[in-house]
């Protein structure tokens, strides 16, 4: 009896943790930057799952002159265009309403459209990213740079954002 009483506890304690993965993400100031990388790495992980986050909006431009409006933050370049300057981390943006405008785009600062999304990601193609030719900071060689494709069912304009950080490193 006393065995069986043991499996069963297994049992249970191992049901218990296997359903403790979260059913919604949200990405914080500390969380932002780790969280991106690991969906980078482990996207199955995060489909189906509401992701809920703060960014700035930001127009990219591939070399064919399309536009793709991003939701973004700035980091290090490992993360993405591998031309040894600072890069952008976040989503291409994909949004039934109007996308706020981008702002002060290509300055260091943190005056950019702020806006706070809750979404999934869109996965078309298994779980490979979409990748953008883009040229890099010579104007001259072409990189493909992979983005995640994140339909926004919420978006709002964030008025105050001096507590959010433009460049992310953790």
């Amino acid at each position: 009896m006393k065995k069986a009483a043991i499996i069963i506890l297994a049992v249970f304690l191992l049901f218990t943790v296997a359903s403790c993965e979260p059913s919604a993400y949200v990405l914080t100031e500390d969380t932002f930057f780790l969280v991106m990388s690991n969906i980078r790495v482990y996207p199955a992980q995060y489909e189906g799952k509401d992701i809920t986050f703060e960014s700035f909006t930001y127009r990219l431009t591939d070399v064919e002159g399309k536009d793709h409006y991003c939701c973004v933050r700035k980091c290090s370049a490992e993360f993405g265009c591998r031309c040894g300057k600072d890069t952008i981390i976040g989503f291409i943006l994909d949004y039934d309403g109007d996308i706020p405008e981008p702002r002060n785009q290509s300055e260091d600062t943190v005056e950019k459209t702020w806006i706070h999304t809750t979404g999934k990601l869109v996965f078309t193609d298994g779980y490979e990213p979409t990748l953008i030719s883009i040229y890099a900071a010579d104007g001259v060689t072409v990189e493909k740079v992979p983005f995640f494709v994140y339909h926004a069912r919420e978006l709002s304009l964030v008025e105050n954002y001096s507590d959010l950080n433009y460049y992310v490193t953790k």
